[in-house]
């Protein structure tokens, strides 16, 4: 079977959420149908990294995004009904590029991460169909805005607005829809929502290996927290954790690393003698490694976190939100493989708490392994893609 897949960014490398989910969702799909790769990007891609996609693809075309069309169609956005982030990604360059695209390959289904690919494929209705919400985008901009500054906020309610009814909308062009959680799913307004399939991150347990995390020390303890450092949501965790939790730590010698591509402003900002910035890692798993205890005080954001995953992979103890359980299937509400705090002097005291006690570390860290083995396999859940694309080309 014949796949052309979309991407709104190149898949490589992995250093935010959409780019790793599509990258596994490619490798998994290969080995079985011919994949083809159509991805917009900001930059022209070093050869590197076309290599490291071709590797898992029958073929690729990257469409590099004018930055002119793209300032003009914000412009236009003001006066349009659709959210302004199909207007940044959408360029009828690109759209003639793919359609000559589709001609030539004659896929067999075309799969669309994210409702901002949309446009391009919305109206080939000829060919079966996949549109990956991946989250709620519309209820995550509207956690974006309780942190953004008051004068931007009229734009945020805007985005917000046409966001929910584009998701609503967008639902009835596609064969077959999927989204990353159940909590998200809840937020798509459209009457048969329940439709769209609940297809979780995976995770590479083989990568990511418990044998490579770090003996604790004799002396000292480290926090880690990892991500995407200009996003939003991991800034304010990250500002979070350095003010307004570590304060509270009763515990001494401790070392906070804050690890994660382009880190903002106010993330460089946290830099001192017991926090570390790491900025871009080459191998994240260094830097899980060499940690004792992973947190992430997340307060806002969608989907499933795929940082947590991979902490939880390498055996490594977490302590996180309320909010990031959310996106967890529902049946772990009452035990979690992780701990749950949801305030800062609660979250320090467990902190505290596993510093105290290594073998709770251990089992904790044991427990979380064996739930990722379990139930976060890349192959499981592409499979779910791969045979909904096959029910419906027999269709």
């Amino acid at each position: 079977m014949k796949i052309l897949y979309l991407t709104s960014r190149l898949p490589w490398p992995l250093d935010k959420g959409d780019k790793l989910r599509a990258y596994h969702q490619i490798r998994q799909l290969s080995e079985r149908h011919e994949v083809y790769l159509f991805s917009l990007t900001d930059k022209n891609p070093s050869s590197e990294d076309l290599g490291e996609l071709r590797a898992i693809t029958k073929d690729v075309k990257v469409f590099k995004l004018k930055t002119r069309v793209r300032l003009m169609r914000l412009l236009f956005a003001l006066v349009s009904r659709r959210p302004f982030q199909l207007h940044w990604f959408y360029q009828r360059s690109a759209q003639k590029m793919l359609s000559r695209w589709i001609q030539h390959i004659e896929p067999d289904g075309i799969f669309c991460q994210l409702i901002r690919m949309a446009p391009y494929v919305q109206h080939a209705y000829h060919i079966p169909r996949i549109l990956d919400y991946m989250d709620a985008l519309s209820a995550g901009i509207a956690r974006q805005s309780k942190l953004a500054p008051w004068y931007l906020r009229w734009i945020y309610s805007i985005e917000f607005q046409r966001l929910r009814a584009y998701e609503g909308v967008i639902f009835d062009y596609f064969d077959g829809k999927m989204i990353i959680s159940e909590a998200d799913r809840k937020l798509i307004f459209h009457p048969e929502s329940k439709l769209i399939q609940v297809v979780p991150n995976g995770i590479d347990t083989t990568h990511f290996s418990p044998q490579r995390v770090f003996e604790a020390k004799a002396k000292g303890h480290t926090i880690l927290f990892t991500g995407n450092m200009s996003y939003p949501p991991n800034v304010d965790a990250a500002v979070q954790l350095v003010n307004k939790i570590i304060p509270l730590l009763k515990t001494e010698n401790v070392k906070v690393v804050i690890a994660g591509t382009n880190p903002a402003p106010p993330v460089r900002r946290l830099k001192s003698t017991s926090v570390e910035v790491t900025g871009w890692i080459r191998d994240i798993r260094d830097a899980y490694s060499k940690a004792d205890v992973f947190v992430a005080p997340l307060r806002i954001g969608t989907g499933q976190q795929n940082k947590i995953l991979e902490a939880m992979s390498m055996q490594l103890p977490c302590v996180t939100t309320k909010h990031v359980l959310n996106g967890f299937p529902s049946q772990l509400d009452e035990h979690p493989p992780f701990i749950v705090a949801d305030s800062p002097t609660k979250m320090a005291r467990e902190i505290d708490e596993l510093f105290t006690d290594r073998g709770r570390r251990k089992e904790l860290g044991e427990l979380s392994r064996n739930w990722v083995s379990k139930n976060c396999n890349w192959q499981q859940t592409t499979d779910i893609l791969a045979d909904t694309f096959v029910s419906y080309i027999k269709d």
